[in-house]
């Protein structure tokens, strides 16, 4: 009786064990196929340099932005300026006439480009891709090609995780938004119909391009990461619920919304 009862006891330990194992593992960002992340934390910025989480491509500030306290370390906060932004380096490594996934925390009221790829303000090229917040909802743009939108509020001065998956198929080419980690809209359009430009910049908040139809980002942007593949469902979840990016300890998310940030100045 003795003996069952330390194996009983045993086996209820491993099993608390593999469900804090499991648990510790879903807080983590989903790393297979990331291929840019940006966190804008305290060590990752350095004068106008933003390090690449995953050592490919820094990002660069142009203008002036604030870094202040986000939904894990510091976020961007950005003015509404089109002058402010932050422009990723070596641009045409970044192919999104491939499949890809873009990932991002924002907190704002006003909305504007929250990722884009194009050749920013003053232009109007065919093919640019942008991920915007019009209307209070997610929308995706391409370029001469189509526009759609979301379900799901975001501009409420609350943080919300977004993000979209972009699965390249020929033409009828499946676009998904996920907001807080959950499905809200599915839309299709041929996403590759022009051929990459190279002239296009990745970019932070800004695009501008169409006389400004997508327009800056007005409120905070946190933990950017873009992928070289789809992402499922679940893993667009596992990123929501993380409560660390690419760092190793844990750190608590803040309460801090962008409306309280801007009455207590």
């Amino acid at each position: 009786m003795q003996r069952s009862a330390c194996s009983a006891f045993a086996s209820a330990v491993a099993v608390v064990c593999l469900m804090a194992f499991a648990a510790g593992a879903s807080a983590q960002l989903v790393e297979d196929g990331l291929i840019g992340y940006w966190s804008f934390d305290p060590g990752k910025v350095s004068g106008k340099t933003i390090k690449d989480g995953t050592g490919n491509n820094d990002a660069q500030i142009v203008g002036a932005v604030a870094l202040v306290g986000g939904i894990i370390g510091d976020a961007v906060e950005f003015d509404g300026n089109e002058a402010n932004f932050v422009s990723v380096d070596n641009p045409a490594s970044f192919d999104f006439n491939l499949s890809f996934s873009w990932s991002a925390w924002i907190n704002t009221v006003a909305g504007g480009t929250v990722i884009a790829k194009s050749e920013g303000p003053g232009t109007d090229g065919q093919g640019p891709k942008t991920l915007f917040v019009s209307g209070g909802v997610l929308t995706w743009d391409t370029g001469w090609i189509d526009q759609f939108g979301g379900i799901a509020a975001v501009a409420d001065g609350e943080w919300h995780h977004v993000g979209v998956t972009v699965e390249i198929v020929d033409g009828d080419d499946p676009i998904q938004f996920y907001v807080d980690g959950e499905l809200d809209q599915l839309g299709h359009m041929n996403v590759d119909e022009f051929p990459p430009n190279d002239a296009e910049l990745v970019m932070i908040g800004l695009d501008g391009r169409a006389d400004l139809e997508f327009p800056p980002f007005t409120g905070l942007i946190d933990e950017v990461g873009i992928y070289d593949r789809v992402l499922t469902e679940d893993e667009m979840a596992q990123n929501a619920a993380a409560t660390t990016g690419l760092a190793v300890e844990a750190r608590g998310k803040t309460t801090t919304t962008w409306a309280s940030l801007k009455s207590g100045r």
